[in-house]
């Protein structure tokens, strides 16, 4: 059987906002068994597909090759775990970052791409399987400049993996 493969279209994090986001994820009292993506993997997902092969892949690329927007003055400015178990750090609300996960939403919509995500809260996953973990105020906001955002097929295996196949700039 094949390993479950998706793909992810989604904003991550500069080294440096990384390094900020696990020095906060540091402060946190965390219970057993939680789990923690890796640095390089923390992203801010902007909509989720079924895995797309050869033509339908090409088509899905020219898709978000059309989406252009300014790059965006994010502020991640608090943090809090979920009722699902997940612990998540969140944005200042931020007009531009709505308005290109809708742009990207419509341009999959009208190339016929059925789409995972239909209620979007923007976020950064730091932990899951996080039931009682305790998690201070964020001292100091977080700020990131996202410049581009990406295509990344996202491999289901142990262990999971992400495979960058295209990157977008904001300009």
């Amino acid at each position: 059987m094949a390993a479950r493969r998706q793909l992810l279209i989604g904003l991550f994090p500069t080294r440096e906002v990384q390094a900020k986001i696990e020095t906060h994820r540091k402060e946190w009292l965390w219970p057993r068994g939680c789990s923690f993506p890796p640095l390089e993997r923390l992203h801010l997902t902007l909509q989720y597909l079924d895995d797309q092969q050869e033509d339908a892949e090409q088509r899905l690329r020219a898709a978000l090759a059309e989406v252009s927007t300014q790059p965006l003055e994010l502020t991640l400015d608090r943090s809090c775990t979920w009722p699902n178990n997940v612990s998540v750090m969140q944005l200042s609300e931020h007009e531009g970052l709505r308005r290109l996960q809708r742009d990207i939403t419509h341009v999959l919509l009208r190339a016929g791409f059925p789409l995972l995500v239909h209620v979007w809260t923007p976020h950064i996953t730091i932990a899951r399987h996080s039931e009682h973990a305790a998690g201070p105020t964020l001292r100091t906001p977080i700020r990131w400049t996202a410049t581009e955002f990406r295509l990344v097929r996202s491999h289901f295996t142990s262990p999971f993996r992400h495979e960058l196949l295209g990157s977008y700039p904001l300009h």
